[in-house]
């Protein structure tokens, strides 16, 4: 791992928080401007961050994604994720197996994320690359707790949800239209690269537009939900966390209090209710990130005691096959 002060350790777990949009936003952290800047420099070519840029609400974007799961039983798994890992909707890409000894799940585990429009003919794309394959779909249905943040001082994660865990029905927001121009500073966002003390500078010079303008846009997109925040993305490997569980529980009509009891636990990083399927009878969803395999089994553990919660599952990353930020308004997407 990246060897680092207290100061950079302080800097990088804010800049996960977000910076404003705002001329100078690397001002008040706990290094200099200069140094903030050379630390993301220094960060991004270590691997330790992935990116650096906007975080936005995919749906409020006009977005659709969904969680899917396949068994490829009889047939070779690197070969079927080499061909879920191709489809230009594919942001991520997973072999996850459960620690409890079981068999019969699911293992292999994706992502997909395309515009609405194009949503429903990107996935009849994929199934059509995998004949005979039983494809789970697993959309949630509400979201708890999303967007982690690793904090590097006390080695511990944490989100703060600004008036306790939600408890959003997934399909509530509207999409937000937007013009050729705003899509254009959606790409821009996407990665503020190279990064420099001025990044929305940057920014208003490629559009051609003066900076208070965007800047402007910017604070009126975080108010309206679309832009989360602006913000470095850790790679959770290289940042000491190597170890990512899926936790699993079938809770029924208690979804809601049992999921806002979950996402309160600070090692949840993101927690959702998903809708409960005959192959996978699982209707509550949680990740951890762990230093290691026994601390993650004690973390599922105390989750599930703490929250009143049923025996569930815990289902462990084994391989990464793709693992992408989402790019919007591209051509493929």
């Amino acid at each position: 791992m990246m060897k680092l002060t207290e100061k950079e350790r302080s800097v990088l777990t804010a800049l996960q928080c977000g910076i404003e949009p705002v001329a100078r936003p690397f001002r008040g952290l706990a290094l200099p401007e200069t140094e903030v800047v050379a630390l993301l420099q220094r960060a991004r070519a270590a691997g330790l961050i992935r990116r650096f840029g906007g975080v936005f609400d995919a749906r409020r974007l006009g977005y659709q994604s969904i969680l899917c799961a396949m068994d490829p039983a009889g047939r070779d798994l690197e070969a079927v994720a080499a061909v879920i890992a191709r489809h230009p909707g594919v942001t991520h890409c997973y072999e996850r197996r459960p620690l409890q000894d079981a068999a019969g799940y699911p293992a292999l585990w994706f992502t997909l994320a395309m515009l609405r429009e194009a949503f429903d003919e990107g996935l009849a794309a994929l199934r059509a690359q995998l004949p005979g394959e039983r494809l789970l779909l697993l959309p949630a249905l509400r979201r708890f707790k999303i967007d982690v943040v690793f904090d590097l001082r006390t080695r511990d994660r944490d989100e703060q949800v600004p008036g306790g865990a939600l408890a959003l029905p997934e399909s509530s927001p509207a999409a937000c239209p937007l013009n050729d121009r705003e899509r254009a500073l959606v790409r821009l966002l996407d990665e503020l690269d190279p990064v420099s003390a001025r990044p929305f500078d940057q920014v208003a010079g490629r559009l051609g537009q003066p900076v208070r303008e965007v800047t402007a846009r910017l604070q009126r997109w975080r108010q309206q939900g679309l832009l989360r925040r602006i913000a470095a993305v850790l790679r959770h490997r290289e940042a000491g966390f190597t170890v990512n569980g899926m936790c699993v529980w079938s809770v029924g009509p208690e979804a809601v209090a049992a999921g806002r009891r979950v996402a309160a636990c600070r090692a949840v990083t993101h927690c959702y209710q998903r809708p409960r399927l005959e192959e996978f009878p699982f209707d509550l969803y949680a990740m951890i990130h762990a230093a290691s395999r026994p601390e993650a089994v004690r973390l599922y553990q105390e989750i599930t005691a703490a929250c009143g919660l049923p025996p569930g599952m815990m289902f462990v990353s084994l391989r990464e096959f793709k693992k992408t930020s989402m790019k919007y308004f591209s051509d493929a997407t």
